[in-house]
């Protein structure tokens, strides 16, 4: 089970979060929205945002990854899955903080995100990419390989455009919250998770999870 983190299972996403620390809200939003136009490439447009929330101190950063929430039912859905044997795998564009502190909360199996650098414990503006719309494809890959895991034993879930690599890479792919933006990329779409395990009981596709071996 591989879920992309931010707005599938937490309530916001981070980096909005953090501008409004500082007041860039507006800056900040200006590029997202630059990005969902097709104005600047995703790996462009995270950088010109992180390089708005210079100056912040990374225990500002963690405290408010610790203060993220789970979406109502998300934590009930991933229980469900473990229940059943089921590897779980967040990723996120978000930097290591959210990681962290998402992979605590649902006991996942592993977690891949972005990094922040400090400097005596100041975030410069300057930060790794991991985690980009084609290399969560790649993540789901060579998990798989590693773990022997067929295509069709996986399940995907994601709720923009960006995860389509991603859900490229499943059997079963689930949308969660994308407000119609996915229905062509994937099986099913809902906002409620306790609707995304009720088809998911319907289509047997708990089945393969079931079996120990899996995403």
């Amino acid at each position: 089970m591989v879920f992309d983190l931010e707005n599938t299972l937490i309530f916001n996403e981070f980096l909005p979060e953090l501008a409004a620390l500082i007041g860039k809200e507006a800056e900040v939003a200006a590029i997202t929205q630059a990005g969902i136009d097709g104005h600047i490439d995703w790996e462009e447009g995270f950088r010109m945002r992180a390089e708005r929330l210079r100056g912040l101190t990374q225990a500002q950063i963690l405290r408010a990854a610790r203060e993220l929430r789970p979406m109502p039912g998300a934590r009930d859905f991933v229980s469900w899955l473990q229940d059943g044997s089921s590897k779980v795998v967040l990723v996120t564009g978000g930097p290591r903080e959210v990681a962290e502190s998402a992979l605590a909360l649902f006991d996942a199996d592993a977690a891949f995100s972005n990094e922040f650098h400090y400097e005596d414990g100041i975030f410069t503006g300057a930060v790794t990419i991991h985690v980009s719309p084609r290399r969560k494809g790649e993540i789901v890959r060579e998990l798989a390989a590693k773990w022997g895991i067929r295509k069709d034993e996986i399940l995907a879930v994601g709720d923009g455009m960006m995860d389509v690599p991603l859900l490229t890479e499943a059997g079963t792919r689930l949308a969660i919250n994308s407000h119609g933006k996915l229905k062509e990329h994937v099986d099913f779409e809902t906002s409620d998770f306790h609707e995304a395990r009720r088809w998911l009981v319907r289509q047997g596709g708990i089945s393969p999870l079931e079996s120990g071996g899996n995403d």
